[in-house]
């Protein structure tokens, strides 16, 4: 097994050495799995769809009991702009679209255990996608994110539109600011999920009551939902005099700072039916690294490890 990683590992190293030494890379071509239909998770379930067109055909639609708010303001949008194309059956099923000329790429880490104690090895692994089909892409360090700087410029270009979906934490930032320095068109989002769950580890931390809590969620959420990073420090600022823990309150003022380019308005990109979430690489780090080798007692060495994960990538990809 090791034998065989370590095989995949130098014909990517090889393979990144020889594309930067190339100065005409239009021969190469970049082998994508098929794109196939989207299995858009239904928003509500098919039996509402008689009761959602009945409540459209009034003049001053309201969502029937078992569509959310925020299903039923995209289904509003969608049916404005495009009323002769959406039937109640196709807007049961709108989620987000690569559009042409788009590719996304979706990177996370994820822990492994090594043999010593209190020693972990940190895997990277992305999820490129276009129109035309995905690549998945694993690794340590900084050589998966040469691979993936070569796979984004095969894809988009330096011209088309790039977005990079990720959690936020420094290495990725940095990776975007100066390896995709070059890109024309780009755009780094902070996953909702990720924020959104760090804002209510950290409430519970801050708050002293369950109450104070739920209202902190609460503030914190509907400003950063539409990206407003100002009412949701202020709301953390009059958390001040009566927090059990400053540091911790400061800790996510300086978190929402330092990510406060990356925080954009969730809600008008939900309803513009546009990526805001980084749930490909999660399904991505499940698939090579977790279903594997994060079971109860395994640990791993880094070499070990790699190999694994080298061998289900070039699986996924079907090469």
């Amino acid at each position: 097994m090791k034998r065989h990683g370590d095989i995949i590992r130098a014909v990517e190293a090889k393979e990144v050495e020889q594309w930067k030494d190339q100065s005409d890379l239009s021969k190469f071509q970049v082998n994508l799995i098929d794109a196939k239909a989207p299995r858009h998770r239904a928003a509500w379930p098919i039996e509402l769809t008689a009761a959602v067109e009945q409540a459209l055909a009034n003049p001053n639609p309201k969502a029937p009991e078992g569509v959310t708010h925020q299903d039923w303001q995209r289904v509003l949008q969608a049916r404005n702009n495009e009323a002769a194309y959406w039937s109640a059956e196709k807007l049961r099923c709108l989620g987000p679209e690569i559009q042409p000329g788009q590719t996304i790429a979706a990177m996370d880490d994820i822990l492994v255990r090594q043999p010593q104690a209190s020693k972990w090895l940190t895997m990277r692994v992305a999820r490129i996608a276009t129109t035309k089909g995905c690549r998945y892409l694993s690794g340590t360090g900084s050589r998966v994110l040469r691979q993936l700087s070569l796979m984004l410029f095969f894809c988009a270009g330096l011209d088309d539109w790039v977005t990079l979906l990720g959690d936020g934490a420094e290495w990725l930032r940095n990776y975007f600011e100066t390896d995709l320095s070059q890109f024309t068109h780009k755009e780094l989002l902070l996953d909702w999920y990720h924020l959104r769950r760090k804002c209510a580890d950290f409430a519970g931390m801050i708050c002293s009551t369950r109450d104070e809590k739920k209202a902190l969620k609460r503030k914190l959420n509907s400003s950063l939902w539409i990206g407003q990073i100002g009412p949701a420090i202020k709301a953390l600022e009059a958390c001040r005099p009566l927090t059990k823990n400053e540091s911790k309150l400061q800790e996510l003022i300086d978190y929402l700072k330092a990510r406060k380019t990356y925080i954009v308005n969730y809600n008008e990109r939900r309803l513009q039916r546009q990526y805001m979430g980084s749930a490909h690489a999660e399904k991505a780090c499940d698939l090579i690294v977790a279903k594997r080798q994060k079971n109860r007692g395994m640990h791993w060495s880094e070499a070990t490890a790699d190999a694994l994960a080298a061998m289900k990538t070039v699986m996924l990809n079907q090469v």
